[in-house]
């Protein structure tokens, strides 16, 4: 503690109470006018501070929330947001996406946060303040960040300082009229040196400095008063000092914190959330990197795309939780496959892609195969058994590509072909495959045309009864002749239809068409046989079958015991709860149900068992070697007998020779279909056989 001994004199004369009025008057209204200035300049100043804390922690926590809203990852950004809950005074925060819509929200209590975005950046709503913020990344805005503030902590502060100030005020008036009641040298000095001392602390903002006390009076007092404010304020000040360290620490604690938050957004961004292995993202860049090296030092890339077949069933019937599953499953099996420096990615949905360098196009393929094998093994995921294929199609540079997004397009292309091969297998790009492409688009493209546009006809072929040779039934299918593309065959589009997801659309209209048809014939001609339509698995995925069944009827009002529903034989294979109720629904609506190519999907009579069927269709490929493979003709025989015992009609499609036509009629078989009874026909074409019989 350092004492100072000002050198500033002082003369006067007193002049009694007349300099005692006018002092006490003039340092009333200054000490007045200064109080009230300051009072107001540190009300707007730290209004001030308050609405730059807020923009600094909207902005922080902004920066940190884009990767979430580049990601559209809302569960994230809320626990982004829940970091202002270490600041008590926040009450809520938002984060709005560019459209304006709330994104993700943080609020200390219900009711907080606002209906709408306030149209100013800052200021007021009810009791709060607020303070607004955009968020952008690459110079593109991305989102918008509202930042609430309860002002009661800085209202508690202001009248603190408030009170303070008053004090200082009244100390003031006292000190003002000590000085203006005793103007004598002896009081005035020690006041001078006083004023001295307050000013080298000022200036200095050394608190360790004290006042001289030269005096016993009031004066002296007001010394040592003044001294003990000094202490107070040193001490004060060591407190201030001790805790601006500590709030480094926590601001560096902070700083760790976000840089870890920040490899995690990082991670987040460049691998897929579900499986932990790389994303699109990543897979470019590396194989970006490997075309590049690979130029350099004349290697070669392969890359492996990778989707799972019937993927979408497994989804549909057993849940989006088994079918995540079985993602991470997959994935772990693909590492097994792999070499510690091979790149695996998920692209997205069912689709992987596989890097390798340095390999040869006979190593991949066996790498390929390695897969294939890998994937085909049984799993268990939540107590049911599931057995997976995959088709792969591969790539390899330079051969198929000179650049990334070609090498990996010419690798897509050639999976789609391994699908139209049959799934469960490997293909190598050729430079056909872009033409086989090039046309499923615009086929693609085209049927989606035709949907909109009905531009669709329907033909009928004949189901013959096998003891009377009568028409009794017909199948309804469906042909398309484009402008451009000519006629398409059904077994083009069909199965495409079914991959784009517009096949149930194809069933409906099928079926409305089909239904107003053959009713014209009943109620105008009375000619009445039953109408048989394709009925794809879509429509049991999504739980509706029986409703959009009982629409159609209602619509049409078409008789429900002359309409037949033919399913897919693996619509029965994975478990689905609500098969056998929709199937019974169906049924209750006087509808019957037959089973579609039945051999193909091996499943077992014994499960058929378990459904309300009527019908099963022998797939025309065991019917075409009738008379030539003992195999096929005791699979037919023995399906004829075992679908008798259970009750069922047997249909026997492909029926084109009088060879195969007497086969199935010997061993009992009910119906047959096929060329050798008539091909598919129009509607007049089919009202005219029916006349004729």
């Amino acid at each position: 503690m350092k004492t100072i001994k000002s050198g500033i004199g002082y003369s006067g004369k007193s002049i009694g109470n007349t300099i005692q009025k006018v002092l006490l008057v003039t340092t009333t209204c200054a000490l007045l006018l200064a109080t009230i200035t300051f009072s107001l300049n540190d009300w707007f100043s730290s209004r001030d501070q308050v609405f730059e804390q807020l923009q600094a922690a909207a902005e922080i926590v902004g920066h940190n929330s884009v990767a979430a809203l580049v990601f559209d990852d809302s569960e994230t950004a809320g626990q982004t947001l829940k970091s202002f809950s270490s600041q008590p005074n926040i009450v809520g925060a938002v984060l709005y996406k560019p459209s304006g819509k709330p994104f993700a929200s943080y609020e200390t209590m219900p009711g907080v946060l606002p209906d709408s975005v306030p149209v100013k950046k800052q200021g007021t709503l009810g009791d709060y303040w607020f303070t607004q913020l955009e968020v952008d990344f690459d110079g593109q805005q991305v989102g918008r960040i509202l930042v609430l503030s309860d002002d009661s902590f800085w209202l508690r502060e202001q009248l603190l300082q408030l009170l303070l100030a008053c004090a200082v005020f009244i100390v003031s008036m006292l000190l003002a009229y000590i000085i203006a009641h005793h103007l004598q040298k002896k009081v005035t000095m020690p006041i001078v040196r006083l004023a001295g001392t307050t000013r080298n602390v000022t200036e200095s903002r050394d608190y360790s400095l004290r006042a001289e006390r030269i005096s016993s009076d009031e004066v002296g007092t007001l010394v040592d008063h003044f001294n003990d404010m000094l202490e107070q304020i040193q001490s004060r000040d060591n407190d201030l000092r001790l805790i601006q360290g500590l709030l480094e620490e926590r601001v560096d604690e902070r700083t760790r914190e976000l840089a870890e938050l920040a490899k995690k957004f990082e991670h987040q961004a460049y691998h897929d959330a579900l499986t932990g292995l790389a994303n699109r993202i990543t897979f470019d860049n590396r194989l970006q990197d490997a075309i590049t090296h690979a130029r350099r030092h004349d290697r070669h890339v392969s890359v492996l795309f990778l989707d799972l077949d019937r993927f979408k069933v497994v989804n549909d019937t057993l849940g989006h939780g088994v079918g995540d599953l079985l993602l991470v499953e997959v994935s772990q099996r693909l590492k097994t496959c792999l070499r510690g420096d091979d790149t695996l990615a998920r692209l997205g949905g069912d689709e992987f892609a596989i890097l390798l360098t340095d390999l040869t196009p006979g190593a991949t393929g066996d790498v390929a195969n390695k897969i294939i094998q890998e994937i085909s093994a049984p799993m268990v995921l939540k107590g049911h058994n599931l057995t997976l294929t995959t088709s792969i199609g591969i790539s390899v540079f330079p051969g198929d590509g000179d650049s990334a997004s070609e090498i990996l397009k010419n690798a897509d292309t050639a999976m789609y072909r391994s699908k139209d091969k049959g799934r469960n297998r490997l293909t190598f790009f050729a430079p056909d495959m872009n033409k086989k492409m090039e046309r499923r688009l615009i086929l693609e493209n085209k049927l989606r045309q035709a949907i909109e546009a009905e531009a669709f006809y329907l033909l009928y072929q004949p189901k013959v009864d096998v003891k009377t040779q009568m028409i009794v039934g017909v199948e309804a299918l469906i042909r398309w002749d484009d402008d451009e593309l000519g006629s398409v065959s059904p077994a083009e589009f069909i199965p495409l239809a079914e991959e784009c997801g517009l096949i149930d659309r194809i069933d409906q209209w099928v079926m409305i068409k089909a239904c107003e048809q053959l009713l014209k014939l009943f109620t105008q001609e009375g000619l009445k046989v039953q109408l048989s339509v394709n009925f794809s698995p879509q429509h049991f995925f999504r739980r509706s079958a029986p409703e959009e069944v009982a629409v159609v009827l209602n619509k049409t009002g078409f008789p429900g015991e002359y309409l037949e529903l033919e399913i897919t034989e693996n619509l029965v294979g994975p478990s689905m709860d609500s098969l056998l109720e929709q199937l019974q629904g169906i049924r209750a609506l006087g509808v019957e149900i037959s089973i579609d190519d039945f051999g193909t999907a091996y499943s077992s009579l014994s499960r058929l068992k378990q459904f309300p069927l009527n019908t099963l269709k022998i797939d025309r490929s065991f019917v075409d070697d009738l008379g030539r493979d003992a195999d096929d003709e005791t699979l037919v025989k023995t399906i004829i007998t075992m679908a008798h015992n259970l009750n069922l009609k047997v249909v026997a499609e492909g029926i084109e020779t009088d060879a195969q036509y007497n086969f199935v009629k010997e061993h009992g078989c009910d119906l047959v279909q096929g060329f050798r009874f008539g091909k598919p026909m129009s509607v007049d074409a089919l009202a005219q056989a029916l006349r004729k019989q």
